[in-house]
């Protein structure tokens, strides 16, 4: 199962570099990608923020959560259940690595959300979220 942290999963919605290999990837599967809640808020919030720095207007950022809403009823995106308490031991484990990695809280509750659904690949553009998710043993995809 492919995961792919917010960064990658908005190029889906959003023309930038990578752009063109997400969607490449994503059309290389069969399976719906995983999405969980916090996910969906960055997204959601990632698109009205580049509303706010004028990357888009706020028209066009409705129109891509409502593509991104459309996508969900037509389960292009599977919401696994994600138990609270493992998702925040794993969470524990993988914050280990903080000093050795400088990790943010949301690229380790991402890393741990993959390894809690039973994720194999974690797609990112993120260097430190690449570590993290080779330490917790899933293969990366990453193009930085």
């Amino acid at each position: 199962m492919l995961y792919l942290d917010t960064s990658a999963l908005l190029k889906l919605y959003i023309r930038e570099q990578g752009s063109e290999a997400v969607q490449a990837r994503i059309a290389s599967q069969d399976l719906p990608l995983p999405i969980w809640e916090i996910q969906e808020a960055e997204l959601i919030n990632a698109l009205r923020l580049k509303a706010f720095w004028k990357e888009i207007t706020p028209a066009q950022a409705e129109t891509q959560i409502e593509c991104y809403q459309d996508r969900r009823r037509r389960g292009l995106y599977l919401f696994p259940e994600i138990q609270r308490s493992s998702l925040m031991n794993t969470f524990r484990r993988l914050s280990m690595e903080i000093p050795r990695l400088g990790c943010r809280t949301m690229d380790i509750f991402h890393v741990a959300c993959a390894v809690e659904i039973g994720a194999t690949e974690f797609l990112t553009f993120d260097q430190r979220q690449s570590e993290l998710a080779l330490h917790a043993g899933l293969k990366v995809t990453s193009w930085i």
